[in-house]
Order: C-alpha cells, then sequence, then structure tokens
C-alpha cells in the first residue's frame, strides 16, 4: 500500500475536479476561436483535437465532434454528485461541491487567456484545439490510472480514511439503477425544491455566460476586448466565493445542515436578485457602478454551492449522482431556453430593455428562493436508509447517528 502524505479522497477531488474543468475547456474553445479564425465557411462550421481536421471536412463532422463533447458534458453533475457521496465525510460536502462545481469558473480561467495568447501567436487558432486536446489527454489518464469509485477499493487508501469517510453516513447496500427509489425521489419536496432553485439560478447564470458581452458592448458602448475582459473579471470572483462558501458552509457546526443551505441558497438567489434590481436602475452613462454591481451580483450566486448544490447531496446520500444529473439536465434546458426568453425583452439594447430584462430575473430568483426555503430538507431522506428488494418490500437499513444537528465532533 502506498502511504500518502494527504488525505487520498482530496487527490481524488483535485483529480476529477481537473477532468471536470477540462470536459468544460473543450466546449469552451469554439466560444473563443470563432474570434480568430479566418472568415471563410469551412472555419465558421467548427469543436478538440479533431475540431481543426472537422473544419475542412465540413458541417457533419463538426456536428459529430460538438455531439461527442456534449456526451462528455453530460457527466459532470452526476460525476460530481456520485464523488461527494461517496468519498466526501459529512462535514466535507461543501468543498467538494465547490471544487467539483467550480469547473465551469475554472475552464473559463484556463481557456480565455491560453486561447487568447494561442490565437494571437504564429501558432493560430488551430493550436488552441491542440493544446486543449493534449492537457485531455493528461488529466483523463490520470483520472483512469487513479481514481476508484469508492473508497474500499483504492489501494492507498488506509482503514482510519475509510472509517472517517463512512462515519455519521447511512449504508450503502447498492446502487444499482434497479434498484433506485424513484418513486420517492420523484415525490420528494426536498429534491424538488432543489431543482426549482437550481432553474432559476441555471437561467441566470445563462444570462450573464451569453449575453454579459452583448450587455457591455451593446449598452455600456465598450469595446471587444474590453467587453472580453470585463465579462469574464467576474469568474475569478465567482470561483472564490463558490470555493469559500463550500468551505465556511463545513466549517459552521452549531447550525443544522438545513438552516445553512436556506442562509447560503439566499444569499446567492435573493441577495443576487437584490443586486440585479439595483442594476436595472443604474442609467447607461454610469459605466463604472453597473459594472461593479454587476461583478457583485455574479460573484454572491457562488454561493449555490452550500445552497442547493449541497442540499440535494446530503438528502439524497447515495442517488446523489441522479439527483445531480436532474440539475445537468436542468442546466441544459436553460442553455436553449434563456436566448429566447432574453431576446423577447431584449430587442434594442434600451435602458429600459435591459432593466425589464433585469427585474424579470431577480423576480424569479425570489420566487424560487422562497420555494427552497419552505420545503428543503438537508438531512438524509428516510428511503436512503431502506433497501428495495424484487419483493417490493422494504427492509430498514441499519443507519448511524445523523449529522443535521449542532456537532462538536472533528473529522
Amino acid at each position: 500500500m502506498v502511504k500518502s502524505p494527504v488525505p487520498v479522497r482530496f487527490l481524488i477531488l483535485i483529480c476529477a475536479t481537473l477532468c471536470l474543468t477540462s470536459i468544460l475547456s473543450n466546449m469552451n474553445t469554439y466560444n473563443f476561436t470563432k474570434i480568430c479564425m479566418q472568415d471563410d465557411n469551412s472555419t465558421q462550421k467548427v469543436s478538440t483535437a479533431l475540431v481543426p481536421l472537422a473544419s475542412t471536412l465540413g458541417y457533419g463532422w463538426f456536428l459529430t465532434a460538438r455531439i461527442f463533447q456534449g456526451m462528455a458534458f453530460s457527466a459532470t453533475f452526476p460525476l460530481a454528485g456520485s464523488i461527494t457521496a461517496n468519498w466526501a465525510t459529512p462535514y466535507e460536502h461543501g468543498v467538494f461541491i465547490g471544487l467539483l462545481t467550480g469547473n465551469t469558473q475554472l475552464s473559463n480561467i484556463f481557456t480565455m487567456p491560453i486561447s487568447g495568447w494561442l490565437c494571437s501567436s504564429s501558432a493560430g487558432w488551430t493550436s488552441v484545439y491542440y493544446v486543449h486536446a493534449g492537457v485531455s489527454l493528461v488529466t483523463f489518464t490520470l483520472f483512469f490510472l487513479f481514481f476508484k469509485s469508492d473508497p474500499k477499493e483504492h489501494s492507498w487508501v488506509e482503514e482510519k480514511e475509510i472509517e472517517t469517510i463512512g462515519r455519521g453516513k447511512v449504508e450503502k447496500k447498492t446502487s444499482r439503477p434497479k434498484d433506485l427509489p424513484f418513486r420517492h425521489i420523484l415525490t420528494s419536496l426536498s429534491l424538488w425544491a432543489c431543482w426549482i432553485a437550481s432553474f432559476g439560478d441555471l437561467i441566470t447564470v445563462q444570462l450573464v455566460s451569453q449575453f454579459n458581452p452583448q450587455y457591455m458592448k451593446n449598452y455600456l458602448d465598450y469595446d471587444v476586448l474590453s467587453s472580453g475582459f470585463l465579462a469574464a473579471l467576474p469568474i475569478i470572483f465567482q470561483f472564490l466565493v463558490k470555493l469559500s462558501s463550500g468551505i465556511l458552509s463545513d466549517y459552521i457546526k452549531c447550525i443544522s445542515e438545513t438552516w445553512k443551505t436556506k442562509i447560503f441558497n439566499t444569499i446567492a438567489l435573493a441577495v443576487a436578485a437584490g443586486f440585479f434590481i439595483i442594476l436595472a436602475f443604474i442609467p447607461q452613462e454610469k459605466h463604472l457602478l453597473a459594472i461593479i454591481i454587476m461583478i457583485c451580483a455574479e460573484s454572491v450566486m457562488g454561493c449555490n454551492t452550500a445552497g442547493f448544490n449541497k442540499c440535494a447531496t446530503l438528502h439524497s446520500q447515495q442517488y446523489a449522482y441522479f439527483s445531480m444529473q436532474q440539475i445537468m439536465n436542468i442546466w441544459a434546458c436553460t442553455i436553449f431556453i434563456e436566448p429566447f426568453f432574453v431576446n423577447m425583452i431584449v430587442k434594442d439594447n434600451t435602458f429600459i430593455d435591459w432593466r425589464n430584462c433585469f427585474l424579470a430575473h431577480a423576480i424569479l430568483l425570489l420566487f424560487v428562493n422562497t420555494i427552497f426555503c419552505l420545503f428543503a430538507d438537508a438531512s438524509p431522506a428516510k428511503w436512503t436508509q431502506t433497501l428495495t428488494n424484487s419483493s417490493d418490500s422494504e427492509d430498514v437499513l441499519e443507519t448511524k447517528p445523523r449529522y443535521d444537528s449542532c456537532v462538536d465532533t472533528k473529522l
């Protein structure tokens, strides 16, 4: 057995975060390199190592490359939920979810400067895809060689760490798809509260990621270079808030997990809504003030790590991968919905257009946060403590002490 100087669960966390960041970075490459490509029909139809080749072969090959990228992207949230459920101690869910879902911010922090440097170099825009493909090869090779889904299967994990990870958790008997308690999951008010909250959060995230450059350039009248930098700046702050909120949530011991998730979710959604309301009434000539308020609104949304994301994993326990998959599905839906929603409101990039857009999103955030605060429950659901057999009878499993309470235990 190899003796690791740090707990193996944190090495698993870092390894998985790098892989998930790589997946998102590969998807983001086209969003940047399209402004670097030559103005011809083939290069405008392109996606990581196959994208330059696909660009010369035609739209069908490009579409195929993007489909494979989408398939990889669909695994991000289920993997985050599964790793958190299997590897994190009950008091480390915040930091695990913070890093694993922080791949959205990390991918942009990596891709934007690297792509800008490569595009402006003699290597050209095609080198962006080759570099990202090389990084993916390294990270996924490391992942396949080192990662195990269960701590008990990893040769580096000592018995002491296995006990630490399992302390306070429900004993997991099975995770086969046929044993998923679909009826209990789909009738859980707490999970529906998490999913509804995620819809409001993620559709606002799409407003930021898809329309920030338009707001900066067409409304605030910044040039393209400044718009790109200003649109990317809040991502760094949002990631720092996301990670900090996860760590802080785990550190606080004298508030129940349910109340902690409600508090952090309110900061992420209701406080962000307040900033969007302020932003809605800032006149066009107040450029700096508008940018500061926009950064504040986007940054506090990073607290969603310790809000609905953490609540979903704590409540569904060993089925966290399934509950997080639904958040992934909601994310995919918002990517399609948001452009139609915004374009119905913002037609001429006027003050009234953007005021109505920000107010609409603020109202949505306040509504979904109210639903979450009313129905969210971060304690392990009863159905996570049962095992359904082939005859549809349920046997209550032996459970360990609950951790949704004030504790002094230090793991």
